[in-house]
């Protein structure tokens, strides 16, 4: 994610080169759509899931719901990895230093020269989206250094000025069949129908929801970035 809204996309424009107050949310709510939202959307127009159907005359109650995850004053801290930080696709240092650094640090070895310091043990690696025609170079499956802890896989390149969730995000436990879930909505208000669109993104996996399912984002696993 993410795509932002006409909304989002004035405000900002207007509050940075106009001198237009822009509000932060007083809540920010994760919605489901069954179809890709709209730049031009709102809580009234979006595609999302409802919270209650109609079966003949009779209403029923779907158990659909926004997230709230709260004022982001308030919450933020608690509910969102600080900026950048990806610790998880990450190398660990533990116990010594390599090359004088300790913490984290990206796995992205520009040249031949410091890949050999993984005991030659290296792979080629590729981003055209973001770097054309530029060689990475990473640690093999069975390579190690010194103080270092390696993932078993290589992880995908993700750049800076994105956050991810500290917490699992559950939605309520289906009470009809939800169908289709194709995407995924950032609000302003914990009311289905109500508030402004915030930022929006397709779903990579679609889900059909049956009775009896959870819709859930593990820990780290929604990412939210502006590109």
């Amino acid at each position: 994610m993410a795509a932002l809204s006409d909304y989002l996309e004035s405000g900002l424009l207007s509050h940075l080169f106009r001198n237009t107050a822009f509000p932060r949310p007083s809540s920010i709510c994760i919605a489901l759509t069954s179809g890709v939202p709209r730049d031009s959307d709102n809580g009234a127009t979006l595609p999302e899931l409802p919270s209650g159907i109609s079966v003949g005359s009779v209403p029923v109650n779907t158990n659909y719901y926004r997230l709230n995850l709260g004022p982001p004053a308030t919450s933020g801290n608690d509910t969102w990895h600080p900026m950048g930080v990806d610790s998880g696709t990450a190398y660990s240092v533990s116990g010594t230093k390599h090359n004088n650094i300790m913490g984290y640090f990206y796995p992205l070895y520009l040249s031949p020269e410091a890949a050999s310091e993984l005991n030659d043990q290296y792979e080629t690696y590729t981003f055209e989206k973001e770097f054309p025609s530029v060689i990475f170079y990473g640690p093999g499956l069975s390579a190690t250094q010194s103080g270092v802890t390696t993932k078993s896989t290589f992880p995908d390149y993700e750049g800076n000025g994105f956050i991810k969730n500290k917490n699992q995000l559950i939605f309520g436990t289906a009470l009809t069949e939800w169908g289709w879930i194709s995407g995924i909505a950032v609000l302003d208000h914990p009311t289905v129908g109500s508030g402004n669109l915030l930022m929006y993104a397709q779903l990579a996996n679609p889900r059909y929801v049956y009775i009896g399912d959870n819709v859930r984002f593990d820990v780290n696993s929604l990412e939210i970035s502006l590109k």
